[in-house]
């Protein structure tokens, strides 16, 4: 902590607002379920012991922080998620509704991302490592042979405490808008996320570049 799924919830909560960092959050954890489910019925484990397809899933999901990082720096550049100055104090971009009651702009002002939620999903669903985590680490909690059901089960665990953390994230980054709404701040934010994800890339195509994935699933 923080990985890319903080910085991507953070960053889409202050730009954008609570509500669709939220779902933001909800893309994310929905990814551990999915996982979880996958190996339970063993394409976590292929994706584990096949080094090819495991390396062709990670640059994949290199590649996604690559597109998101690059968003980031784009707006840095154009200012389109910076909140101050975007419409007349008190209103929204269509001048009817006030600003919340805590004095924080209101949350429709930019145009949020095309899909919060599946942001968030291909964010997560892109990382194989979650799933040789699965791999690795079930057959050490379950006396029985993994299924589909105890591994979405597990996956489902995950994804109550993550969304636990992640809507903290959302909601504290929602409060901070009323003091990172000037253009200025929104452009340290953006560039810092952006750098972020820009360093979570690099290292994934690193640690696909000098390791090899070592599973042992050889549980009961």
């Amino acid at each position: 902590m923080p990985g890319a799924d903080t910085i991507l919830v953070f960053r889409t909560s202050r730009a954008y607002g609570v509500r669709t960092g939220l779902t933001t959050a909800v893309g994310v954890v929905t990814g551990p379920v999915i996982w979880g489910a996958l190996s339970g019925i063993g394409v976590a484990l292929l994706i584990a012991r096949n080094h090819a397809v495991y390396t062709l899933l990670a640059l994949a999901g290199a590649a996604y922080l690559l597109y998101l990082a690059a968003g980031c720096f784009r707006a840095a550049v154009t200012g389109s998620t910076a909140l101050a100055d975007a419409q007349p104090a008190g209103t929204d971009p269509a001048g009817t509704d006030p600003v919340g009651t805590d004095g924080a702009p209101p949350e429709r002002a930019g145009a949020g991302p095309s899909s919060p939620y599946v942001t968030g999903l291909l964010t997560n669903l892109l990382n194989p490592k979650i799933g040789v985590f699965y791999v690795s680490v079930m057959p050490g909690l379950f006396q029985k042979r993994p299924d589909l059901w105890v591994g979405g089960s597990l996956g489902l665990i995950q994804s109550s405490m993550g969304l636990l953390f992640l809507g903290g994230v959302a909601l504290a980054a929602g409060r901070a808008r009323r003091y990172l709404a000037s253009r200025r701040a929104s452009r340290v934010v953006e560039v810092l996320a952006g750098g972020c994800l820009l360093v979570f890339a690099l290292y994934v195509v690193w640690s696909v570049l000098h390791s090899t994935p070592a599973v042992d699933a050889t549980g009961p």
